[in-house]
């Protein structure tokens, strides 16, 4: 069965749409990771945090490479369900994200 035109340009359309989409989806991750770790700065450390502002402080320090992988390696952490007192010792990525945000 021969390829036709139209369907390789088809093929090649659907293909790059969906490289594209993807690529957005990363951002989206940083922004569902910083509210995250700003609604547990606020349950864990500071009830009277922001936590819209916060996130927002977040998501623009996020380019930063360095922040981006603590953050990701926090968020990870604070997946595990660990109370407040625990994260000290358990997540000491956070540690660095945490005095970011305040």
């Amino acid at each position: 069965m021969r390829n036709s035109p139209r369907s390789i340009t088809l093929f090649l359309i659907a293909t790059l749409t969906l490289l594209t989409t993807l690529g957005g989806c990363s951002k989206i991750g940083e922004a569902i990771d910083c509210d995250q770790m700003c609604e547990e700065i606020q349950t864990c450390v500071d009830g009277s945090l922001d936590v819209q502002r916060c996130s927002d402080r977040c998501e623009d320090k996020a380019d930063d490479n360095k922040l981006r992988r603590q953050l990701d390696e926090c968020t990870d952490c604070l997946d595990q369900n660990y109370s407040c007192g625990e994260i000290t010792d358990k997540c000491p990525a956070c540690d660095g994200v945490i005095e970011e945000l305040i």
